[in-house]
């Protein structure tokens, strides 16, 4: 008889190249439900038309996974790894996300939706038309992310800080940016409509076409700011400073002003029509045909008002008229 040899015990370099030659998971067109998912490495695996509902993540290592039209619905996320991979169409709707990293990855076209948040780590990432829907972001961190066209809608990023970071077409309305730092960032077209920004800090940012109608700029800070073009429609802008800021074009139509510092300040063709001046200072700014039109200026300090368009008579009767009650 013949006897074959005993193959030697494999040993650990032997093992780690074996785990190498393997082929990454393949979860296209798979469904998972309550299912629960813990130490599991799927690195660079590849899921396409895949669903994961009522399911739970501990631990769970993605990096560099392909995720083309993946759902997550209602899933509880206790620490899942997926940086450096790309998000297409991947959606995460009802669920509970804490320690999601996603450092170095490509979003395009995802959406996080009414999701419960904790850590979430955006770092370095590539986010493009991807929505975050009534999202608390304060513990999430976007440092060196690149934001092109991203949608915060009523999303909750008190205190957050976007120095110097490119947000192109970026859309906050309703968000919560409350001594948010913008310092220095490129937000051109922007658009905070409704937005809470008391305290937040706009110095230096190139903001031109951006868009705060309604949004709460109580105290907050546009020193030096590129804001040509820009709509405050109804803004709440009492005490905030516009030092130094280029508002070539602005439009503050029924702003509440009172109490804010315009000093120095490019306002030329600027529409002031109905907005609350009371105390406000524009001593230094250029007022080349800006409409005063129907202004509450008591107080109001100014030193270039004669090449400014004050109030139409004709307007503001027309403005007064109502309709009278037949008898």
């Amino acid at each position: 008889m013949t006897m074959s040899a005993t193959p030697p015990p494999l040993s650990r370099a032997d093992v780690l190249r074996q785990c190498q030659r393997a082929e990454p998971a393949d979860l296209t067109e798979s469904q998972f439900r309550q299912c629960t998912f813990s130490k599991l490495s799927l690195e660079g695996c590849i899921a396409k038309n895949t669903s994961f509902v009522e399911s739970t993540f501990e631990r769970v290592v993605m990096t560099g996974a392909a995720l083309t039209n993946v759902t997550f619905a209602y899933c509880t996320v206790d620490g899942l790894a997926l940086n450096g991979a790309a998000l297409d169409f991947t959606v995460f709707s009802g669920c509970t996300l804490d320690k999601l990293l996603l450092k170095d990855a490509r979003l395009l076209k995802s959406i996080f939706s009414e999701c419960k948040t904790g850590a979430l780590d955006f770092s370095g990432a590539q986010l493009e038309r991807t929505v975050l829907l009534g999202c608390d972001l304060r513990q999430a961190r976007f440092g060196g992310a690149h934001i092109d066209t991203v949608v915060f809608i009523q999303a909750n990023l008190a205190g957050h800080s976007f120095v110097g970071q490119a947000l192109v077409h970026a859309q906050f309305m309703n968000a919560d940016l409350t001594g948010a730092d913008f310092s220095e960032s490129r937000i051109a077209q922007a658009n905070f409509q409704g937005a809470k920004l008391a305290g937040a800090v706009f110095d230096k940012a190139h903001a031109p076409n951006a868009i705060f109608m309604e949004a709460d700029l109580t105290a907050a800070r546009f020193v030096g700011t590129v804001l040509t073009q820009a709509l405050f429609v109804g803004a709440k802008a009492a005490g905030a400073q516009f030092v130094g800021a280029n508002l070539h074009q602005a439009n503050f139509d029924g702003a509440q002003l009172a109490g804010a510092w315009l000093t120095d300040c490019e306002l030329t063709y600027a529409d002031f029509s109905h907005a609350d001046l009371t105390n406000a200072d524009l001593r230094g700014a250029t007022l080349f045909r800006a409409n005063l039109h129907a202004v509450v200026d008591d107080g109001a300090q100014f030193s270039d008002r004669l090449r400014a368009l004050e109030s139409d008579a004709e307007l503001v009767t027309a403005e007064g008229w109502r309709a009278q009650p037949v008898a």
